[in-house]
This record gives structure tokens, sequence and C-alpha cells, in this order.
């Protein structure tokens, strides 16, 4: 009796053991953090982060520790992670990471870190000297059989895309609670579909490591922060001829001033949207609602004037599940026989409408400077809104309001 006790103590401690080994969410400088919420929304294609982490394989470095300082020849590489938020909900948010390399360090086209030449001591007329030379690999390792560690922390085999020999980094992406691994060059891009994302502030942490032959070591680290709301996000630009200065919001009287709506969505989510923009120019003319996101209105009186403006937008979503109706059952004196009915219908009218939120929770759904570049993704272009078939729609709202100044001439304003 007593060895069968102390041979399940033993399996126990075997156990614990092994569940005692390393997770994702604690060797992220956010892991914690994360657990201790519930994170209940999947993402597409990400893992949780209470699976294993192979510790062996992949060292694991809290930021702030001294190691980093030493982990690269020549220099410290420091990572920078940006994305293109904000970002509404059901729409698409992209994250970029770049490498930055010691000084007279680069990528070469094989994916390797060489030295520059004329760079520091490094001469011009030498080839190029490796910091890294990964190339020197290749004989060992054919496709899905080399020689080095082949796996990511959680084991699973690296993929094999095109010139994927060339991509000697792994990045290890972590948010919500989970994680999501790849493997490329010295610079990664990873965008993310918001669904399941609930509407705030949010961190995004990257874990950079280079291949090693029997194991893998960290290179960088970064976090970032990204937001997700859902009021569509966008500025308004105003302007009027011969105006120098319309970031003051003093503009003259009879004279049309133009209000140019920029709406932040690189992911294209609204591009297959119904818009509509409903001004209120705040000097008693009515409401001007138009599916144009640019818009002029003259100013026929001196004074002060509160602009508001709604944006709704049209989203074509799926329907709710059509429920089926049946209509009471009736029995008649005359006949033993029983009829009834069944008719269909939508709950929801064919409609998922969201009430509009009139809480300021995000700065850029509100007042914005008068600029004419308010964020730093591509040049942005007027997107072509077309108008989507009949169906079921998401409705998501934006909000923004000023106060402008009309003045007879500029020199009312001296």
């Amino acid at each position: 009796m007593l060895s069968a006790v102390v041979a399940s103590l033993l399996v126990l401690c075997l156990v614990s053991g092994i569940q005692a080994g390393k997770r994702f969410q604690d060797v992220m400088d956010f892991g914690r953090g994360s657990a201790s919420k519930t994170h209940s929304n999947h993402i597409d294609g990400w893992s949780p982060d209470s699976n294993s982490w192979n510790e062996k394989l992949y060292p694991a470095w809290k930021s702030g520790d001294a190691r980093w300082e030493n982990c690269w020849r020549g220099g410290k590489v420091v990572a920078l992670l940006t994305s293109d938020s904000p970002a509404l909900i059901g729409s698409n948010v992209t994250f970029a990471v770049n490498l930055q390399f010691p000084r007279c360090q680069k990528e070469n086209e094989d994916g390797d870190i060489v030295y520059q030449r004329g760079c520091g001591n490094v001469s011009s007329s030498s080839p190029d000297q490796y910091v890294y030379n990964w190339t020197k690999w290749i004989d060992f390792c054919n496709e899905g059989n080399c020689s080095f560690a082949n796996n990511f922390p959680d084991g699973k085999p690296f993929p094999h895309p095109p010139h994927w020999r060339r991509h000697n980094f792994i990045y290890i992406f972590s948010t919500q609670g989970q994680y999501f691994q790849k493997i490329g060059r010295s610079s990664a891009v990873l965008s993310i579909n918001t669904t399941n994302i609930t509407a705030g502030t949010q961190v995004i942490e990257v874990t950079v490591f280079r291949k090693g032959y029997r194991k893998h070591y960290p290179v960088a680290k970064a976090s970032s922060i990204y937001v997700v709301t859902d009021q569509i996000p966008f500025y308004v630009n105003l302007s009027q001829t011969n105006d120098k200065n319309s970031s003051d919001n003093i503009f003259i009287k009879d004279s049309p001033i133009k209000f140019d709506i920029r709406i932040h969505d690189p992911s294209r989510y609204l591009n297959t949207s119904k818009l509509t923009f409903d001004w209120d120019y705040g000097d008693g003319s009515g409401s001007f609602v138009s599916n144009n996101p640019i818009s002029s209105h003259t100013y026929t009186l001196l004074g002060n004037f509160s602009v508001n403006l709604t944006i709704k937008a049209a989203i074509p979503g799926p329907c709710k599940p059509v429920t089926l109706t049946p209509v009471p059952t009736t029995t008649t004196t005359t006949s033993t026989t029983t009829s009834s009915a069944i008719t269909t219908s939508n709950s929801t009218g064919n409609t998922t409408e969201l009430p509009p939120l009139t809480t300021g929770t995000f700065p850029f759904t509100t007042e914005m400077p008068n600029v004419t570049t308010g964020y730093t993704t591509a040049p942005y272009t007027t997107p072509s809104y077309t108008t989507p078939s009949p169906g079921c729609f998401i409705y998501r709202y934006g909000y923004y309001h000023t106060k402008i100044t009309v003045v007879g001439k500029l020199a009312d304003t001296l």
C-alpha cells in the first residue's frame, strides 16, 4: 500500500515537473498581464499563449537582461515595431518590424549580415566580411531536412516559402493572450483582422531571434500600442481660397469653405460600404446629407459657429439566422381536422444596426487639427465607394465637431 502511494506521488511530481516548463505567456514581457485577463476572442491563425515554450532551443530573456547587450556581434540590434492603427472593428490592422543593425552592418541579397565596404575600418577594396554567414549552411540543408534546429518555440516546423533559405530571423508576435510565429529577413509584416478584438487600446509585442546551428538566439525585443475602435476613424481638413492659415479656424464671409473628410482605412474595409455624411454647419441652414466626402459651404453671416458631422457606414455583413414563426393552431367545430401554417420572418429586418455611441473615447473621431497629412501610412487617395447589393448590414458611425469664426475680411482679425 505504501509503495503504491509513493509511486503515485512520484508520478505526480513528474507531471508537475513537465507542467512547470515555460509557456509563451511566461516569456513575453506582457504575457503575465495577458494571462490575468480572459481573452476568449480567438484571432484567426494564432495560438493560445498557454502553449509550451522550448527554452533549450529558444533562450528566453526579459527586457533589461544584461545578455541583450552582447547577443550580437559588433553592437546592438534595434527592432522598430509600428502599426497602421487606429483600426475600425472588422478591418485589418497591419504591423511592421524593421531591424536596425549596428553601424556599418547590412543584410545582403543572400540574407547574410555583412560589413559594408568603405564604412569605418572596412576596406572598400576588400570583399564583404561576414558578421553572420548563413549561406554556408545551405549545402547541409535540404528542404524539410535541415541540419540546424528547424522548429518554432512550440515545436511546429518552419514553413518553406520562396527563398526560405534566406529567411534567417524568427519573429514571435504576441497580443490578446495569443501568439503568432513566422520566419523572415531583416523586416517582417503581419496583418490581423480585428473582428474578435475588443475596442480599446491594445499592446502587441515581438521578440526576434537569429537562426543558430544548435539553438536560436534572441537579438531584439519591441512592443507597441495599437488602437481598435468601434467608431470610424477620420479627420477633416478645412480650407478656403487665399486663406494662408486655415489652422486658426478663421474664415471669410461669402467665400466657400471646403470640408475634406479623410477616412483612415488602410485595409480598404469600407470600400464596399455605403457612406453618408450628415453636416450641420451651425448657421441655421439645416442639415446637409451627402455621399461625397468633400463638400463646401458658404457662410453669409458673421460670428462664431459650431460645425458638426456624423458619418454613417452601411457595411455588408452576415445576416442573422432566419427564425420560424408558427401560426397558432386553430380547430373548428364542424371538422376534426386541425390545420396550421408556418411563416418565416427575419427578426432583424435584414439589418444589424448598432446604436451610435456618443462617448468621446477616441480623440481621432472628435475635433482634430486642420492638417493635410494626419497619418504616416500610404498617401491618401479618395476611395471609390460602391453601393452594396441588398442584404444585411452592420452600421458604424463617426463623429466630428469643431468651432469656426467667420469675419468680413482678414483685417477684422488684426
